[in-house]
């Protein structure tokens, strides 16, 4: 071949390599922008908050995309796999060891449930069954797989700087009360036109002025952005050039104004330990710089309050409730304390076809007679309850003594079945059968007989309202763990599992027991409840060995290259999700953005280990060459 066809093919020559990232920018730029409405069924024996059809907007198309994203890349990796690509150094290989055993654990978790349809799709509403988490496993590898030039970043923050800026506009017409969801074009985007006419399809959607994006919840948009206030802060911060500083500027704003919209106190303590590892790592190169450091920190201090009184203290509101929490953790618990104290039953036990409903000082007993139900006080005295019919959904006994004016009885007839819903001044607090031979408690959504249930509980006595009822929730979490250590219940079973019956633990947590918890509100728990203790420890292994690895690569030292900047901010952004799950858990509109920067740090971490370790050989060969000329 002559020079000149060989200058023509070299000029013509294209790189396709950036090909392999279209399912990561699809992942991290689109998909967490699908809401699209979709009603999905559930087997009857599965049954537990729904019944029938169960309306879906957030979640079932985001695990649909992402599966089917997750078969183009076995697809990619089949075509174009390259030898070279893998990272097999010693640092590295734990997180192929890790990986398998968390997605072998997953497997068997979803095997082996006694909930298997829903541990392998998952829930309606959540679709975060053993395949979806699977599919995570195989985006982050896959991310750690392809990211062998530092220049492939950008197919990495240009759709996280894409997201954010549309999650920002989104986020901020929430925020002011004129959702774009409820807006005629609006629902024509994400409400398929047969079910055009049916309004109520968007009450499930936030409109009080909480920021949530298209992620389900705002407590999920906390999450996300503890990932990206980091991230792109950190760019701004250490980016070269105006131009890109700029854009990432305006990144970092849109993630701050999503973090304090959002009031989620998840995200403000997933930055926080940002925060803290950001200081750690830069903390000689903040000395060396202080006099650029203090005032852009003033600035930015400015900025939030700033922020704060253009809402009336909208930004700051959810604080000092934050440091309360804190505050009672440390505080001891009162093992004295007696929930059942603080709210007005303690107890509903059934006796020869009689409910007596228990409470301070006082009972009521329901009985069915020939003249039909009866009302007796702790004395066998009769209670005087008065049947009001005013129509379907109208019927109800109610009652003027004093002792008992705020109970009521509401008549409901479900499946040709006559019930009777108690409330409490106004709250629903649970479900009597009716028959002519007795009155019995039944699980308000299957109607099947039931008893209050007191489960056991571990830590929190006396703090179960802590963060959001939180403290209740991890309560009855832990025991859970000790009756299935190994393999959990399944992914996305922890509804079932969860003591359900428990309704005056939740009337008091809750301030109403007509409730399903079917989350954790914790990532570690979550794991250890749904697919065992073996799976969370390959959980933090893995993520123990990328935040060990990443310290030992970055901290405390006084300049950095632009790739090494992007590893640290990359690590800063997982530290924030990591420590957003303490209060969070994981969900499909958010996890895949994780797992794709897991992936992606680990192999930005693997090239600055090599470039380090280039530079000390070319030292140490240089030092001894130098000796040696000394020597001659």
């Amino acid at each position: 071949m002559s020079q000149r066809e060989q200058e023509v093919q070299g000029k013509y020559k294209f790189d396709f390599s950036w090909l392999a990232y279209i399912p990561i920018v699809l992942l991290l730029g689109i998909v967490p922008l699908i809401v699209r409405l979709v009603k999905t069924d559930i087997p009857a024996e599965y049954i537990l908050y729904v019944t029938g059809n169960n309306i879906d907007m957030f979640s079932q198309y985001k695990s649909s995309f992402i599966f089917a994203l997750v078969i183009a890349i076995g697809i990619i990796l089949f075509l174009t796999f390259n030898k070279s690509y893998m990272k097999w150094e010693e640092s590295t290989k734990i997180y192929y060891i890790v990986a398998a055993l968390f997605a072998i654990m997953t497997a068997l978790a979803t095997w082996l449930s006694p909930y298997k349809e829903v541990a392998v799709w998952g829930l309606p509403n959540r679709a975060e069954g053993g395949v979806m988490i699977i599919c995570y496993i195989i985006i982050m590898l896959y991310s750690f797989y392809v990211m062998n030039k530092g220049s492939d970043i950008k197919f990495v923050i240009i759709p996280l700087v894409f997201l954010v800026i549309v999650m920002t506009v989104l986020g901020i017409f929430q925020y002011i009360g004129k959702d774009l969801f409820f807006t005629e074009w609006g629902r024509k985007l994400i409400i398929p036109e047969h079910y055009a006419e049916d309004r109520a399809l968007l009450t499930n959607l936030y409109s009080d002025g909480n920021m949530y994006g298209t992620l389900f919840h705002y407590n999920y948009m906390g999450s996300f952005a503890a990932m990206m206030l980091p991230l792109f802060l950190t760019l701004t911060c250490f980016a070269k050039g105006m131009g890109k500083k700029a854009v990432f500027a305006v990144a970092t704003l849109g993630s701050a104004i999503l973090l304090f919209g959002s009031t989620s106190r998840a995200g403000l303590i997933g930055v926080a330990c940002s925060a803290i590892v950001f200081i750690i790592i830069f903390l000689k190169y903040l000395i060396k710089k202080w006099k650029i450091m203090i005032p852009l920190i003033i600035a930015g201090i400015t900025l939030v309050i700033g922020l704060d009184l253009a809402t009336n203290g909208a930004i700051f509101s959810r604080i000092p409730t934050l440091f309360r929490d804190i505050v009672a953790i440390i505080q001891p618990a009162d093992e004295s304390f007696d929930y059942r104290d603080h709210i007005p039953v303690r107890g509903i036990v059934h006796s020869e076809g009689q409910a007596t409903i228990e409470m301070n000082g006082q009972s009521l007993t329901l009985s069915m007679t020939d003249e039909g139900i009866r009302f007796e006080d702790q004395n066998g005295e009769q209670v005087i309850y008065i049947y009001f019919n005013m129509g379907p959904e109208q019927t109800r006994y109610f009652t003027q003594d004093k002792r008992f004016e705020p109970f009521m009885f509401h008549v409901r007839e479900v499946n040709g079945e006559n019930y009777l819903q108690m409330s409490y001044a106004g709250t629903g607090v649970c479900w009597f059968s009716v028959n002519e031979e007795s009155i019995h408690l039944v699980d308000q959504f299957t109607k099947e007989p039931m008893e209050l249930e007191e489960p056991a509980s571990i830590g929190f006595r006396g703090k179960e309202r802590l963060g959001s009822a939180r403290g209740y929730i991890w309560s009855r979490t832990l025991p859970l763990i000790k009756e299935s250590p190994l393999l959990g219940y399944g992914p996305d079973a922890f509804a079932f599992a969860f003591p359900q019956n428990d309704l005056l633990g939740k009337w008091y947590a809750y301030e109403t027991p007509s409730i399903t918890v079917d989350k954790p509100h914790n990532l570690y728990l979550q794991i250890a409840v749904n697919q065992g203790l073996i799976a969370l420890g390959a959980f933090l292994v893995l993520v123990g060995t990328y935040i060990v690895n990443a310290i030992k690569v970055y901290a405390f030292r006084r300049d950095y290259s632009s790739k090494e900047i992007v590893g640290i901010a990359l690590f800063l952004a997982v530290i924030g999700y990591l420590g957003a799950g303490i209060f969070n858990d994981s969900v499909v509109s958010v996890a895949p953005i994780f797992w794709i920067l897991l992936g992606t740090g680990m192999g930005i971490n693997s090239m600055v280990q090599k470039e380090q370790k280039g530079v000390k050989k070319k030292i140490e060969h240089a030092t001894i060459d130098m000796k040696s000329r000394k020597h001659v």
